[in-house]
């Protein structure tokens, strides 16, 4: 019969995940989150006040046409380096 070890409960896996977790968050999740948070405002020039305007700023981007072609190069680019 095989024999198998148990160990019983313990914080010590918990503690040792811990700082991986906190530099997660700290370094990609919360520039993540306020980067969407940012990206629905319009601020004024000097950060003094700024105005939710949900997705109007997606809508000016996506129609603007340098934006288009821009976007179109750097797509094409990428595949290209990845094909060769």
């Amino acid at each position: 019969m095989l024999k198998r070890v148990h160990f019983g409960p313990s914080v010590l896996p918990y503690l040792l995940v811990t700082p991986q977790i906190l530099i997660t968050v700290l370094f990609f999740l919360w520039p993540a989150a306020r980067a969407l948070y940012q990206s629905v405002l319009v601020e004024d020039p000097f950060g003094l006040s700024s105005k939710f305007v949900w997705f109007e700023n997606f809508e000016a981007l996506l129609t603007d046409e340098a934006y288009l072609q821009a976007f179109g190069r750097t797509f094409a680019f990428s595949g290209l380096v990845a094909g060769l």
